[in-house]
C-alpha cells in the first residue's frame, strides 16, 4: 500500500515537473533534437528500409495465411 502511493507521488510529481517547469523545454530539448536526428537518419539509410520493407511484407504474408486459416472455419 505505502509503495503504490509513494508510486503515485512520483509520477504526480514528475508530471507537474513536466506541466508547471519554466525549464523544461531546456531540459528536454537536446534530448528531442536528437531523437529527431536519429530518426532522419535512419529513414536515408537503405539498409534500415530494406529491413523494414521485408518485416512489412512478412506480416502481410502472416496476416493473408491467417485469413486464409479462418476462411477454412467460416
Amino acid at each position: 500500500m505505502i509503495g503504490k502511493i509513494i508510486l503515485t507521488i512520483m509520477i504526480l510529481g514528475g508530471g507537474a515537473f513536466l506541466l508547471l517547469s519554466d525549464g523544461f523545454e531546456e531540459y528536454i530539448g537536446p534530448y528531442a533534437s536528437a531523437a529527431a536526428s536519429d530518426i532522419e537518419n535512419l529513414k536515408n539509410d537503405p539498409v534500415v528500409q530494406d529491413k523494414v520493407n521485408h518485416i512489412i511484407e512478412v506480416i502481410y504474408e502472416k496476416l493473408i495465411s491467417i485469413k486464409l486459416s479462418l476462411g477454412d472455419f467460416f
